[in-house]
């Protein structure tokens, strides 16, 4: 009997994906049948996980599999995420992304361009599957005088319309970076607020993180010189947070002037040169030139803060308790009337 309830909630699961695909295929314009035909490639070319392990897999790509089922679990049973069956595939790519993503903003503003679409409302980011598209748009963006930031995504979720799999992109970045986005994508289907798209993504990015470190020390999977790598490495990336941060209210200033064109150019170009030099002395091997600022950037950056403090605070007021925590942010929604 549990057997068969399971075969039809996951057979309903299955039709409204398909569903919402042939939603797509109706509506105008390339780009949406774009995605649909690339979320077809990933659903129909997924395997599961114990079939991927029997075949040429590098060997660290095999180990890394072999948790995928752990955090999973861990991530239903102790952090509080919704059950699916997501994340028992694996789909090759040879791509270093499963999705190339381009974010905007006004050259005088702080403020996302934003994109609106059928089922999640309106994200200050748009995706493709192939890299060139994404670059297309880049470039039109570009050539309207807006900032843009561009990056390669390991991994999206399809907030339960379809399955979700583990990616070759999501296990090259090795097993910390593996696990915290398990744990992100996870949150995106168990808790998304409809064209919120900063506060998802901190949310995702907040127990994404938390929850992975929880995990690695639960299971013993870091030893002393691991432990003391990650707090150096928390370490520095708070000083990184906060010399980034220090830069916002400075460009807001610069822009609330209403300045020229070419001064407002000016002036930003050089808090942005101030900007990478600060952040290069964190890194005494790296450049200016290797830390590229913008309004778009500034934004991607605040868009996926893991040490939101909000966020923080939230999960000091649980006293680390994820049923608690929870509670108050669904409670902080509900006040949001969001």
């Amino acid at each position: 009997m549990v057997t068969k309830l399971k075969r039809k909630k996951r057979s309903r699961k299955i039709s409204n994906g398909y569903w919402s695909l042939i939603f797509l295929f109706f509506l105008p314009g390339c780009y949406l049948l774009d995605q649909a035909n690339g979320q077809l490639n990933i659903r129909f070319n997924q395997i599961p996980i114990e079939e991927a392990n029997k075949t040429e897999l590098e060997p660290r790509f095999k180990e890394l599999l072999e948790i995928v089922p752990l955090v999973k679990q861990f991530a239903e049973t102790k952090i509080g995420l919704n059950q699916s069956e997501n994340y028992t595939d694996y789909y090759h790519t040879p791509k270093k992304g499963i999705t190339f993503v381009v974010t905007a903003s006004p050259f005088d503003k702080l403020e996302p361009y934003t994109w609106w679409f059928p089922i999640i409302g309106s994200v200050p980011y748009k995706g493709y599957f192939n890299e060139q598209d994404a670059l297309a748009l880049k470039a039109e963006l570009i050539a309207e005088g807006y900032d843009t930031w561009m990056f390669a995504a390991p991994a999206y979720s399809t907030l339960g319309w379809f399955k979700d799999p583990i990616t070759t992109p999501m296990l090259k970045n090795g097993r910390t970076a593996l696990i915290n986005t398990i744990i992100h994508e996870m949150v995106h289907q168990t808790l998304y607020v409809k064209g919120e798209g900063a506060f998802n993504e901190q949310l995702a990015s907040f127990v994404g993180k938390t929850g992975a470190f929880e995990f690695l020390s639960e299971n013993k999977l870091l030893g002393p010189d691991e432990i003391e790598i990650s707090r150096l490495q928390d370490q520095k990336n708070r000083q990184y947070n906060l010399t980034v941060q220090k830069y916002i209210p400075l460009l807001n200033e610069l822009y609330e002037q209403k300045l020229q064109k070419n001064e407002i150019i000016r002036q930003k170009s050089e808090l942005f040169r101030k900007l990478a030099e600060d952040l290069s002395k964190l890194y005494p091997k790296s450049t200016p030139e290797q830390f590229p600022f913008n309004n778009a950037r500034i934004l991607q950056f605040q868009r996926y803060q893991p040490q939101s403090p909000f966020f923080l605070s939230s999960w000091e007021k649980s006293d680390h308790n994820w049923s608690l925590f929870w509670a108050i942010i669904r409670q902080h929604i509900k006040e949001k009337a969001w």
